[in-house]
């Protein structure tokens, strides 16, 4: 079931003109942006580096380590268990995810321009409305086409649950910076259900409730699920030790701890995948930045010319195709640049071998009577 409204709307040349010339300093921010985004992703602290150089303590014997940056290995445990007061009883979990989704209309946009002789131009946007399950419903009061497309509240949120304490093997653990991992679904056959979830239906992985059926849900229902970390779960821990307690490391004035379910090289790697998504992620967005900011600051070039609209369509062919690669190297140039800079070592060893090669070069030309 989807609804679906087309609206049109009507732009003078000159109002073009005026937004095109607005987005001019929003580009040229947009650009400069950029530079800085591949400068503090190219900048983070590699955690599996850190990780790597730990020294290895035993999980049968805490302390005796005092000050040095460990890492321990064992099964992480609690004697405390966890619940969800409003859902699950207490059971033996480290880690509790309650993942609430609601059954509500979602907007979706689609706009299409189209330029006339003379520079004005008419834009279509058509807004479809269509029920899913969502896990943060927008009110209707902020939909384009607000009537019959209600969105009730939702009675429950998503919310996470940690134990107070926790250990590896002999080690306590510092939680104050610790965040753990999600874990794995709990089947919700497998839930003692306690309070609002007496009254939710298991299916598939999720708990149910609303007037219509896990297969043909209404607007305003909801489903449930739950991930968790077990107690016993095997996992390295990353940090300081003080005493028998494993506490954060203060690195670059932030305090950094790590608790990854593995062994110690599962840990470490898990960590330098991350460090790669993450710096792929900054680069990407980078780009995109520079290559908004160049489309912002050439888009007059585009708006002049559409007083004949082939002419406009055409020169914002152009300059998209021109702009792409030119973003593309001045990022690759950028993000080399970056790299060098922020590694001391590659910095020295590339000014000394420049230097090298201007004195090998200046030896070599003969000089002029």
């Amino acid at each position: 079931m989807a609804n679906q409204f087309t609206e049109a709307s009507h732009s003078s040349y000159g109002r073009n003109v005026v937004r095109s010339i607005v987005g001019i300093p929003v580009g040229i921010l947009l650009f400069l942006g950029s530079f800085a985004v591949i400068w503090f992703t190219e900048g983070r602290t590699d955690w599996s580096k850190l990780a790597a150089r730990t020294e290895v303590a035993s999980a049968d014997r805490g302390g005796g380590l005092d000050g040095r940056t460990v890492s321990v290995t064992g099964p992480l445990t609690s004697t405390e268990p966890l619940g969800d007061p409003d859902f699950v009883q207490p059971g033996p979990y480290l880690s509790l995810k309650r993942e609430v989704e609601q059954f509500a209309w979602v907007e979706h946009t689609a706009a299409r321009s189209q330029g006339r002789t003379g520079g004005s131009s008419t834009t279509q946007t058509t807004y479809t409305y269509r029920p899913e399950w969502t896990a943060s419903p927008r009110p209707s009061s902020e939909f384009r086409v607000p009537a019959e497309h209600e969105n009730a509240p939702m009675p429950v949120s998503s919310q996470r649950f940690v134990v107070p304490h926790a250990a590896v093997g002999a080690w306590n653990l510092d939680l104050t910076y610790v965040e753990f991992e999600s874990g794995v679904v709990l089947p919700p056959t497998a839930l003692q259900r306690t309070g609002r979830g007496a009254g939710f239906v298991p299916t598939g992985e999720f708990l149910f409730s609303g007037t219509g059926t896990p297969d043909v849900p209404h607007v305003g229902d909801l489903r449930v699920r739950f991930t968790a970390l077990r107690n016993g779960t095997v996992a390295t821990v990353f940090g300081q030790a003080a005493s028998s307690t494993v506490a954060p490391i203060t690195v670059d004035g932030s305090p950094w701890m790590r608790v990854i379910s593995g062994d110690r090289a599962q840990a470490v790697q898990t960590l330098a995948a991350e460090y790669t998504a993450t710096g792929w992620l900054g680069r990407v967005v980078a780009f995109l930045m520079m290559w908004i900011g160049m489309l912002l600051f050439l888009g007059p070039v585009s708006t002049f010319l559409n007083v004949l609209p082939f002419l406009g369509s055409a020169s914002r062919f152009v300059v998209a195709l021109v702009t792409f690669p030119l973003a593309l190297v001045l990022t690759v140039v950028a993000v080399a640049v970056a790299m060098l800079a922020h590694s001391v070592v590659a910095l020295v060893v590339s000014v000394v071998v420049l230097i090298g090669l201007v004195v090998a070069v200046t030896r070599r030309t003969p000089a002029r009577p």
